[in-house]
Formats: C-alpha cells, sequence, structure tokens
C-alpha cells in the first residue's frame, strides 16, 4: 500500500485527513462491540464490514493517490461502494429470499459490486487471485460450451451474479465471516503491538543470542524478524518493519547486501508458521477443520523448530563461509526487562482463551485490552496516543485490504463449487499425476506457491485450503494433514522465485538486485520445502501418534535430509563443498524423502551410509587442507 505519511495537496485531502480515523476508530468500536453483542444479526454484519473495508481503503488511495485523476477515481469507488451496500442492507430480506432469482436492478448492483471487490483486491495484492477469479467466472459463464466432462450445464446470467454477490453467496459466507468474527480484531492486536515498541525488544533479544552465535548479526534478524512476523501476519510487511534495521546491520558485520537482504527475507517469513499465532493462519484452519486452537498450535511445534534449525544452521554456515563474527553489540537490559512481559502476557492470554475453546474474536478482545493496560504500566512501553491512533487507522485500513481480498476468494469458491470445476480441478491433478504419490505431491506443491504469490498469510493459506487440499483428502490423506501440507508450501510461497514478495522488499532495503536477493532466500529456506513431505505418511512431525521405532526413524531421516540440503544449497560443511559431494548430499535428500514418503527402509539405509561418507571426506578433507575459518 502507499504510505500514510503522504502531504495532503488537495483540499479534499485534508478533509480525508481527518474522515479516514474517524471511519477506522468507528470500524474497530463496530467490531468489538459486536463481539459482544450481535447487532444487526450475521449477515447484516458482514455487509456493514464489507462496507466499512471498502470506504476506508478506497478513501485511503484517494488521499493519497498523486495525480487528480486517480483520486477521483477513488472517491468515486467509495461512494458507489457506500451506496452499493445500503442497497444490500435495505433490500436484505427479499434479496435472500430471491436468492439465485435476481430483478434487473439487483443484476446491476451485484455487477458493480463484483468488479469493486475485483478492483480493490487487484489493487492491494497484485493480479495473480483477481485474474483466477475472472477466470473461474468466465468458466460459469461459458464453460456450457466446453463438450465433454469438463463443460458444466449452462446457468442463467442472473443466477450466476446472484450467486457471487447479491443472492448473499459468494462475496458473502463463511469466508467473509472469518474476517469479520476473528481477522479484523487479530490484525488489530498486532498493530497495537508495534505502537508499543514491541519491535525494540525484539532487536534487543536477538542481539543478546547475536554474541553467542556466529554470524551474529543475522541471527539479530533471524529472531527478532521471526517474533514480530508472528503477530505481523504479512511476510513482506514484516520485512519492512524490521528490516531497515537488521540489513543494514547485517552489511555492515560483513554479509553481502543480497545475503543480508535473503536473511530478513527467511527470518520474517518463518514468523508465519511460528505458535502460538503463525501469521493468524491457524485460527482460520482451527474453523475450516472444525477441531480445537490448541490441537493445531501443537502439532505445528516441530516444523517450527525444524524451520529455526534450518535457518540458524544456514547462516552460521555462512558466517564460516564468509569469515563473519559474533555479534558484538550489547543488548540493553531495561528494554529487554520491559518488553518481556509486554510480549508473553497477552500472548498467553490470547493462548490461553483460545486453548480453553473461545472464539478468536473474543480472545482478541481481551488480549487487546491485557496488551494496553500493560503496555501503560511502565513509561518505556507507554505508546503515545498520537502513535497509537496511526496504528489503530493502519491495522484498520490493512484489515480492510484483507477483508475485501476474503470476500474476493469467496466468489472463486463458489464459481469453483456450484460448476463442479472444484472436482474436475482434481479429476485432471490425478489423471496427470497417475497415481502417483510423489508426483501428485509435486503438483500440489506447485499449485500452492502459484495461488499463494504476493498474497499475506492468511489470504495465502484460505485459497490454498479450499483450491489445493481438497485434491490431497480425496486420496485418503487425512484433512489436517493436507492442510498443513498446503499452508507450508502457502507461506513458503514469499520466498520463492520469481515472485517471492518477501524477497522483494529485502532487496529494496539492502540494495541488492532482485533475482540475487530471492535466490539467497531460497537457498536459507530451501531445506524446509522436504519437510512437508513427511508429515503425509509420518504423524509424529505434527506430534501424532506413530510406533516408536517407526517415528523415530521418520525424525531421523527427517535430520539427515535437513542437514544434507543446507549441504547443497550453502556449498559448505565443514569446509567447502564441491559439485560432486553437493550432488551426493542432494542424493541423501532425496532418499531419506522417499523413505519419509513410504519407501522401503533400504532408502534410509543408502542414505546414511551415503551421509556419513561424506562428513567422514569432509573431515579429511578439512584436515589435510584447512580452509574452514574458526569464527571467534
Amino acid at each position: 500500500m502507499d504510505k500514510t505519511s503522504a502531504v495532503p495537496q488537495h483540499w479534499l485531502d485534508r478533509i480525508l485527513g481527518g474522515l479516514i480515523p474517524v471511519i477506522a476508530l468507528t470500524m474497530i468500536a463496530f467490531h468489538l462491540i459486536i463481539v459482544w453483542y450481535p447487532l444487526f444479526g450475521g449477515m447484516i454484519n458482514q455487509t456493514v464490514h464489507l462496507g466499512f473495508c471498502l470506504v476506508l481503503v478506497l478513501l485511503y488511495w484517494a488521499r493519497n493517490a498523486e495525480k487528480t485523476a486517480f483520486k477521483a477515481v477513488f472517491w468515486m469507488g467509495a461512494v458507489l461502494s457506500l451506496v452499493l451496500i445500503a442497497y444490500l442492507i435495505i433490500h436484505y430480506e427479499r434479496l435472500d429470499m430471491e436468492a439465485g432469482f435476481p430483478e434487473p436492478l439487483d443484476i446491476a448492483v451485484g455487477i458493480a459490486l463484483i468488479a469493486v471487490v475485483i478492483a480493490a483486491t487487484w489493487r492491494s495484492f497484485g493480479a495473480v487471485f483477481p485474474v483466477l477469479v475472472l477466470a473461474a467466472m468466465g468458466y460459469a459463464f461459458w464453460g456450457d460450451r466446453i463438450p465433454g466432462v469438463m463443460g458444466h450445464p449452462p446457468f442463467e446470467f442472473g443466477f450466476i451474479i446472484s450467486s457471487l454477490s447479491v443472492g448473499f453467496q459468494g462475496i458473502f459466507g463463511m469466508l467473509l465471516e472469518v474476517s469479520v468474527s476473528m481477522l479484523f480484531l487479530l490484525v488489530i492486536f498486532g498493530s497495537i503491538f508495534e505502537a508499543t515498541g514491541i519491535t525494540r525488544f525484539f532487536m534487543e533479544f536477538g542481539k543478546l543470542l547475536s554474541l553467542y552465535l556466529p554470524g551474529g548479526s543475522g541471527h539479530m534478524a533471524v529472531f527478532s524478524s521471526s517474533f514480530v512476523g508472528m503477530v505481523n501476519g504479512a511476510a513482506g510487511a514484516n520485512v519492512a518493519i524490521t528490516g531497515s534495521y537488521t540489513i543494514p546491520v547485517m552489511k555492515k558485520a560483513g554479509f553481502r547486501a543480497e545475503t543480508a537482504g535473503g536473511i530478513e527475507a527467511m527470518a520474517s517469513t518463518g514468523g508465519q508458521l511460528t505458535p502460538p499465532i503463525m501469521g493468524i493462519a491457524v485460527f482460520v484452519m482451527a474453523g475450516f477443520l472444525g477441531v480445537s486452537y490448541a490441537d493445531l498450535m501443537f502439532k505445528a511445534i516441530i516444523p517450527a523448530l525444524a524451520y529455526y534449525l534450518v535457518a540458524i544452521a544456514g547462516v552460521i554456515l555462512i558466517a564460516y563461509r564468509e569469515n563473519i563474527p559474533r555479534g558484538t553489540e550489547k543488548p540493553e537490559g531495561r528494554l529487554l526487562a520491559n518488553g518481556l512481559p509486554l510480549f508473553l502476557i497477552p500472548i498467553g492470554v490470547l493462548t490461553v482463551i483460545m486453548v480453553n475453546h473461545y472464539s478468536a474474536g473474543y480472545a482478541a478482545f481481551w488480549s487487546i485490552l491485557t496488551l494496553l493496560a500493560i503496555s501503560y504500566v511502565r513509561p518505556g512501553t507507554r505508546p503515545k496516543i498520537n502513535i497509537l491512533l496511526r496504528n489503530l487507522v493502519s491495522g484498520a485500513i490493512m484489515a480492510s485490504s484483507f477483508g475485501i481480498a476474503i470476500g474476493c476468494i469467496g466468489m472463486l469458491i463458489k464459481s469453483l463449487t456450484f460448476t463442479g470445476a472444484a472436482t474436475k480441478l482434481s479429476l485432471v491433478v490425478g489423471m496427470v499425476s497417475s497415481g502417483n504419490l510423489p508426483l501428485l505431491l509435486v503438483l500440489i506443491m506447485g499449485l500452492s506457491i502459484v495461488l499463494s504469490s504476493s498474497t499475506p498469510t492468511v489470504i495465502a493459506y484460505i485459497i490454498v485450503a479450499f483450491v489445493a487440499a481438497p485434491v490431497l483428502i480425496e486420496t485418503g490423506i487425512p484433512p489436517v494433514t493436507a492442510h498443513f501440507f498446503v499452508f507450508y508450501f502457502a507461506i513458503l510461497a514469499a520466498v520463492t522465485p520469481p515472485v517471492a514478495g518477501a524477497a522483494m522488499v529485502g532487496c529494496k532495503i539492502a540494495g541488492a538486485g532482485y533475482m540475487k536477493t530471492s535466490w539467497e532466500s531460497f537457498k536459507l529456506v530451501g531445506p524446509f520445502y522436504f519437510l512437508p513431505y513427511f508429515i503425509i505418511r509420518n504423524p509424529i512431525i505434527l506430534t501424532e501418534s506413530q510406533p516408536f521405532v517407526g517415528g523415530s526413524l521418520a525424525l531421523v531421516a527427517l535430520v539427515v535430509c535437513l542437514s544434507a540440503m543446507i549441504f547443497f544449497f550453502q556449498g559448505f560443511c565443514l569446509t567447502r563443498v564441491n559439485k560432486v559431494e553437493r550432488m551426493g548430499f542432494l542424493a541423501t535428500a532425496l532418499m531419506t524423502t522417499a523413505y519419509g514418503i513410504a519407501a522401503p527402509v533400504v532408502f534410509l539405509v543408502l542414505a546414511l551410509v551415503l551421509m556419513v561418507s561424506l562428513l567422514v571426506f569432509q573431515w579429511f578433507k578439512m584436515n589435510r587442507k584447512p580452509t574452514a575459518v574458526v569464527v571467534q
């Protein structure tokens, strides 16, 4: 989004300078109230929520647009949105009763609403899934002309428009309710965290760790950015928040610019899969699967630990390879003492309430109050009113953009379901994979990454949960496992070239080339791409029961696989790794992964023999010609 600090030039901008905060704060108050009192009922609350989202975002763009023509377009869009929402509220009962059989004016309103939602989503998050929505809609309109099994029966034009908008389906429904009842207040919770200066605590904590680990400033970025990313929900935004400090520090310590940008992108991405908040997506997952939040939080522990072990090991190997020392800057004890309760207590309140099966909105409500109360205890964490208001407004704007995107996703899902395209997609993927599980998993991985490009974690997860996960479930994979599989690849899309949204932000701060930065981030996270394959046949990875021997061997295989891929990507183990050794490490990882997907145990035995051989060879190579640099 555009910067909120743009200086108003036009007289309308000065009006908006006061109007936007009023709308944002009113929206926050509305969502706090409906946690306790439903007010208008579920569907009307969704409609009011969507109205707030559209008007707030469009007016925000109008205020920050440089060209008068764009200002006019955004103003007209905000006014049009207000009119459309008013129409829906006034005619709610009739539109609901006549869903699927709209009148001509209803159709016009539906078309306008669809256009506004798609255009606003495109403006916020790029073209990827708005284009998918348009393609799905095109299939709904003209798919009856396709012969054979890939076609569908003809649908009336009005029926399609009603099903996507004014019939209170498509844009509205379960997905938009997620935005109303949980997503909005959780984003506000994260924005208040930023206002308290919690980032300073994370930075100081990172400094403490960097004193003891090779490549110290890199570890500072790993831990500080991960903590911020946990509550942020958007890897790219997190890079912008923490990277402005961590990247220059890493460059000063000796990291190359593209490496510094890649480390920051990798660290910010990792926060999205870290319990207890997991970039907010875990709350949505719990609702989709009908399981408790606590179950999902505990299932994510081993993968999160694996991610950070990969990250730490990658930074250490880079430090040895590039002769980068430990950190020297000592943390401020006062900031650590102030920040620790500020972080732990509100997060603890959120977690405890969710573990006791209360709603995410209820948990967010009390967590916000707890956070504000604790922040005002100490002067060092007490946010200034103007900073708090600014963050509340920016949080409302971010949450509003999420709400609009969720409405857009709702149209995609509805188009796929009533046309039968979702089932046909499963058939196509099944035919291409021909019952070959590894090939199926690779195809779903690619689909999940493509669908998740340049979108925040929660939006990315919602897309893949409806489009990619059902394909796996139909093959007999348990729903929880299928959702975690696509969830991890939806997160990894932020550091996967050629899009790699987190690396895109990191390269700008680092002053490095985009492709080099994205490749460095990919090398750091690359080993973790193998972990989702292990969860398919090894429930122990998601902390579920598995026979002792099988579970133990699966964990051994996972550790060997991740280690081999770290050495492969970084070109360094005990000393530098040549091309033949790299291929050996890659072969080790592939064999352990094959075993993890249920190949015979001989694959694991061969992988262990090869891994030990490579490590022994590295040991003799290092002692014969010591090229590894011991970092002090």
